[in-house]
């Protein structure tokens, strides 16, 4: 149960996951090693939310903010290659989607060429120093903070990170799909830390992380279709709507009131996540204030 250790240890761990990750994608700029890429920076910043149990925020920062750009360079793409796989299957039915979908390769041709030279700019030297610094914060920490107060900490900052999830879950509105962008948001933030902490949460299964990906993924199908029918609108401004127009439109709107529905319907499937089931890896642990 020596969290600050595994944490140190976690830290290096995905940091140098990280750091090959990028590496390939500088190399060799693809679908596939862009998204590696982007998963890696989420793990990376994840792990440090975590270390907010321990470290003050403020050394956070400089880390955080920089991975976060790095992860911006990527957003036009990624969002045009979703809106690609979604609006192939359409092109047998709908007239307009075949120049919705040819509209969106140039698109493609263009941010990917963006990425590309913003992927080669990265430098990871900064980060690297930090990370390596905040590695080293924690192993002084283990002389002085014994296992189980450690243990709590970092379990009650994950619960802090859920109480966040509630407090904005509650408040979503169907009507509102940026209150349900919100949560999403939140709880990426929730699951990527559970994992983190996971290898000293036996209740904390494979089964349990599934559920809490399909869960952020039926949030996450909403944004997105959110941002395709805004980039829709976007592509037909300067056109006549045409009535083959309005139909994929209606198309797309009716998609996004079943995501939302479907997610509605299985909401509440959030309380399952926190605390798992059988969730006592260290009994009598009682809780306490952060020194």
């Amino acid at each position: 149960m020596d969290v600050l250790r595994h944490l140190g240890a976690e830290l290096a761990r995905q940091w140098r996951r990280y750091f090959k990750r990028l590496q390939h994608c500088q190399q060799e700029f693809s679908p596939v090693a862009v998204h590696d890429a982007r998963v890696a920076t989420r793990r990376l910043l994840a792990t440090l939310e975590l270390l907010a149990a321990f470290i003050p925020v403020s050394e956070l920062k400089k880390p955080r903010r920089a991975l976060k750009k790095n992860l911006d360079a990527f957003d036009h793409l990624r969002d045009t290659q979703m809106q690609l796989r979604a609006v192939a299957p359409l092109r047998r039915t709908y007239s307009a989607a075949r120049e919705f979908h040819a509209w969106l390769r140039l698109r493609e041709v263009r941010f990917t060429d963006e990425a590309r030279q913003a992927v080669k700019r990265i430098k990871t030297r900064t980060v690297e120093k930090k990370l390596t610094a905040l590695v080293g914060e924690l192993h002084r920490q283990r002389k002085s903070l014994p296992p189980r107060c450690a243990f709590t900490m970092a379990q009650d900052a994950v619960g802090h990170a859920f109480a966040r999830v509630n407090r904005l879950f509650r408040r979503v509105d169907a009507t509102a799909p940026k209150t349900i962008h919100r949560t999403r948001i939140a709880f990426k933030r929730f699951r990527y830390m559970v994992d983190a902490l996971s290898p000293l949460l036996p209740a904390v299964t494979d089964a349990h992380r599934a559920a809490m990906h399909d869960y952020q993924s039926m949030m996450g199908d909403i944004q997105d279709l959110k941002v395709l029918l805004a980039t829709w609108d976007e592509f037909v401004a300067p056109m006549d709507p045409g009535l083959a127009r309005q139909r994929l439109r209606a198309a797309f709107v009716r998609r996004h009131e079943r995501l939302i529905r479907r997610y509605v319907n299985s909401a509440n499937n959030l309380k399952s996540f926190w605390p798992p089931k059988r969730l006592s890896p260290c009994p009598g642990i009682k809780k306490i204030k952060r020194p």
